[in-house]
């Protein structure tokens, strides 16, 4: 038995003696966090990639490895006609407007606008942009020609991180250009996605799908076999090896359907018939960006050599149905989770007990043997489809379902014991353990330990968007009767790493001691000296490791730059109080009394098991402590919708 299998079996145990000892339900203790990159919360220079606008926490593993994605680019873009760029580039701790991501065109560079990167804590936290498959940083003066890069997982015990690249950009001339055209070229990419694993700081390597989905021969005269490039993503690497080789979950595609086919045939029609026709890869790719090429997706298990850089395509697995020969619907079945015993957890569609196929996707668990659990009770009405997220060596599933509370659709947190026999998956209670809540709820990993975490609304007004704080549930603790099981991941957090420092001038919390916000004062960095409190709030827990370390996402209150009515920066010419010179400084947008305006921005956050703080005693805006939030009163929400990692969507998103 392994030592962290005993470790689990002995600590549930003990609590189910526990509890059937005493009676009745200890009070589940929990330990204090702090922010670990906390001086990056009030400056973010280092937490986040220059020029980009949001990052996102994503994993972490038990080396303390971090990575994320930061997405969107600033506007710097001044209203001066002199050329600012310069001093653009000395401003990192406010927020400037984003760049609109353009849409894939082939008359123009392919833009991307995801990147991936680690936190380095021995270099104070800094974000280091990681250049998968030759992606340029987002400040690079090539930067407005690259690629799109997700990382989607870590190995728990190594350095071998894996994820999604979009294709190399290749540029033809166009055969037929107009006069006025300043750009007379086509761009092109040979595929849209493919699953890559980096190992250390060099090595890595792509997964390619199979050359029947790679690769298309058109039976229309004259046409010769065309690249489009086929489909496959990385979306989790397993906790162990077997004999130096590493096990890696995603999905593939298996086939070109149909209609993909028939687009396709058509392009070679276009080209006969042109006089002088375009490359044929633009008209691929012109499918391609208008979603008209679609594949059937599968998941797929690699065994991968790090020390070679090579992958083996094990096996694809199955739909929890058996399609007809002449079926020509097209079917996704996605791995999103893998464990050490090989279990694989994902969604897939599905049909009912009656065999007709039902709308949205659903939670599925592919066993070793060959065996399919589909966890769902479909016959439970309103249901509005199902995914799972994680697994850990425990077999422990978590994921979430998407269900129709009191009027409102909602999502709601899952766990599942795969070895257990059980039919379906529980949702355990929340904030209110003795009724369930309508506040919507996503889990997004689990470790060994049985610590689920992930997020969930705090306003229980219907009407309006509600916002999401981070959450952490005790698997293991709530199995044993234990009660506290479930809490928002704030209200652990120690004073320091709420923004509060003690103060005389503060209130007071509940252990008689006094504490006010930390004030941010800048004097140098814009045209005007600037003061604003630091606020921010952990808005979603997407990883934890097995030591209780949790990597996640907060909302950041930042001032605004003043930009003008055609959207430029506002700059100013002052004196520099310590030289006397004359110098251009960026304006920050102020209220009525000159106080800064500030917004939310997202950057990633580290968070560590306190050695010796205690949790705040201040109480949160949206107490949750109460059981039950309290009702918000028409606040706005500028940003924090946007401000959930796209971690989940972007696993699933496909041409």
């Amino acid at each position: 038995m392994s030592h962290k299998m005993f470790n689990y079996k002995k600590s549930t145990m003990a609590l189910a003696l526990l509890a059937a000892f005493h009676g009745q339900a200890a009070e589940k203790q929990w330990t204090a966090y702090e922010i670990v990159n906390i001086d990056d919360m009030y400056s973010v220079a280092n937490s986040q990639l220059p020029l980009t606008r949001n990052g996102y926490g994503g994993d972490i593993n038990n080396q303390e490895a971090v990575i994320g994605i930061a997405q969107g680019r600033n506007n710097t873009n001044t209203s001066d006609d002199d050329d600012n760029s310069g001093l653009i580039g000395e401003v990192d701790d406010a927020i400037f407007p984003e760049v609109t991501a353009l849409t894939p065109n082939v008359t123009r560079p392919f833009q991307g606008n995801n990147f991936g990167f680690e936190l380095e804590e021995s270099d104070a936290w800094k974000a280091i942009h990681n250049a998968i498959a030759g992606q340029v940083a987002p400040n690079d003066e090539d930067a407005s020609a690259t690629k799109d890069v997700f990382y989607f997982g870590l190995h728990a015990d190594k350095d071998i991180r894996v994820g999604r690249v979009s294709g190399t950009q290749t540029k033809v001339a166009d055969p037929t250009p107009s006069e006025d055209d300043d750009d007379p070229n086509f761009y092109y990419r040979d595929f849209e996605a493919r699953g890559f694993v980096k190992a250390g700081s060099n090595d890595e390597f792509l997964l390619a799908p199979s050359d029947d989905t790679a690769f298309y021969t058109s039976e229309v005269e004259g046409a010769t076999q065309v690249e489009v490039g086929g489909f496959s993503v990385a979306s989790a690497i397993a906790t162990s090896s077997d004999n130096g080789s590493e096990r890696v979950v995603g999905y593939v595609s298996t086939e070109l359907s149909k209609n993909s086919k028939d687009n396709i045939d058509s392009c070679w029609n276009s080209f006969n018939d042109a006089e002088t026709p375009d490359p044929i890869e633009v008209c691929i790719q012109n499918l391609q960006n208008g979603s008209s090429i679609n594949y059937q997706l599968r998941p797929a298990v690699w065994t991968v050599d790090t020390t070679s850089s090579t992958a083996t395509l094990d096996k694809t697995l199955a739909l929890p149905f058996t399609p007809d020969d002449d079926d020509s619907n097209i079917y996704s079945a996605l791995g999103l989770g893998i464990n050490s015993q090989g279990v694989v957890i994902g969604e897939s569609n599905q049909r009912n007990n009656d065999n007709n196929l039902m709308s949205y996707t659903w939670a599925q668990v592919w066993m070793p043997d060959g065996t399919i659990i589909s966890p769902t009770d479909l016959d439970f009405d309103g249901l509005r489809g199902s995914t799972a997220t994680a697994i850990n060596d425990n077999g422990i599933a978590v994921g979430s379902v998407a269900r129709y509370i009191g009027g409102y659709q909602r999502t709601k947190f899952w766990t599942y014991d795969v070895n257990s026999g059980e039919k379906y998956f529980t949702e355990p209670r929340d904030f209110n353990a003795g009724n369930e809540t309508d506040l919507a709820s996503i889990a997004k990993d689990i470790n060994d330990a049985g610590l689920v975490v992930g997020n969930i609304e705090v306003d229980v007004q219907k009407q309006l968007p509600r916002r999401r704080n981070a959450f952490v549930y005790d698997y293991s603790a709530d199995k044993a009767g234990d009660t506290g099981a479930f809490t928002n991941l704030n209200e652990l957090l120690t004073c320091e790493s709420r923004g509060y420092q003690q103060d005389d001038n503060g209130g007071f919390d509940s252990n008689g001691q006094k504490w006010s916000k930390f004030k941010i004062t800048d004097n140098d960095t814009f045209a005007q000296p600037i003061t604003y409190e630091a606020d921010f709030v952990v808005v979603e827990a997407n990883s934890i490791n097995d030591n209780g370390e949790i990597v996640g996402t907060a909302l950041v209150e930042l001032p605004r730059v003043l930009v003008d009515s055609s959207g430029k920066v506002v700059t100013e010419e002052v004196t520099d109080p310590n030289t006397g010179e004359t110098v251009t400084k960026v304006v920050i947008e102020t209220d009525a009394t000159g106080k800064p305006i500030t917004d939310q921005l997202p950057r990633p956050v580290v968070l560590r098991p306190s050695s010796d703080g205690q949790s705040c005693q201040i109480p949160l805006d949206n107490d949750t402590s109460t059981q039950e939030p309290n009702e918000r009163s028409g606040a706005s929400l500028p940003l924090w919708l946007m401000a959930l990692l796209p971690v989940a969507w972007l696993r699933r998103r496909r041409k």
